[in-house]
């Protein structure tokens, strides 16, 4: 039986990285298989700017796969990172769906897709960070400044997200994270999907089942929903 989708989490992939083969041989698996929904947990690449004068080669040619992947009739949904900034308009030019949580319906059961950064809520500092630097405001004054400036302020970002990746591998904020199970039970939802902190781990918190997404790297780590909910992980 058919998958009911399948689901990738935080490549950060930069320029020329090997990944990237394995990620469209990955999309190719995905559309021969049949599977009608592809989940992006976010954090496609190491940083991403939306923006025109910055938008990398890489960036664009992944942003056309997708949109022939929708373009066939495919729904691409994409949970937004805490490396991705102002993608609303490339993502809704190739017909990808953004949202910062997004529950699939399997059946009796649904299943909660979410990045991961938000459920720290203690930390005030970076959810200020969040909203700021993603404002309407910070858009219109990014894109007031030449093309040169922009992309430098873009490379300087990258650099100093590159530092952060074994962080996320040895950090969960446990009580949060039980806390967010905890409204998740309240909502119904008995099943979620978490990307962020790069673990391949299950655990059950509050009566909900958190299957945690592995960073996708060449060996095509993703998860797979079948039709009766259950997440599970596999590679190509």
């Amino acid at each position: 039986m058919t998958d009911l989708a399948w689901c990738a989490a935080d490549p950060h992939f930069e320029r020329g990285d090997a990944a990237l083969s394995t990620f469209y041989r990955w999309l190719e698996s995905f559309r021969s298989a049949g599977v009608p929904t592809l989940v992006l947990l976010g954090d496609l690449f190491q940083v991403w700017i939306g923006l025109p004068a910055v938008q990398t080669e890489d960036q664009r040619e992944l942003l056309g796969a997708l949109g022939v992947l929708t373009a066939s009739g495919r729904r691409v949904v994409y949970l937004r990172g805490n490396r991705d900034y102002f993608i609303e308009e490339p993502l809704a030019e190739a017909g990808v769906l953004l949202h910062d949580q997004w529950d699939l319906v399997a059946g009796a059961r649904r299943v909660r897709f979410e990045h991961g950064d938000l459920i720290n809520t203690s930390d005030r500092n970076y959810l200020r960070w969040r909203e700021i630097s993603r404002s309407g405001t910070v858009n219109g004054l990014f894109r007031l400044l030449p093309a040169a400036r922009q992309r430098a302020l873009a490379q300087r970002l990258e650099r100093s997200l590159s530092k952060t990746n074994a962080f996320y591998k040895a950090y969960r904020p446990e009580r949060e994270l039980a806390r967010w199970a905890e409204g998740l039970a309240a909502e119904g939802v008995r099943t979620a999907v978490l990307g962020h902190f790069h673990v391949d781990e299950e655990v059950d918190l509050e009566g909900v089942r958190i299957r945690f997404v592995p960073q996708f790297g060449t060996g095509g780590e993703h998860v797979r929903v079948s039709p009766d909910g259950t997440a599970t992980l596999h590679g190509l």
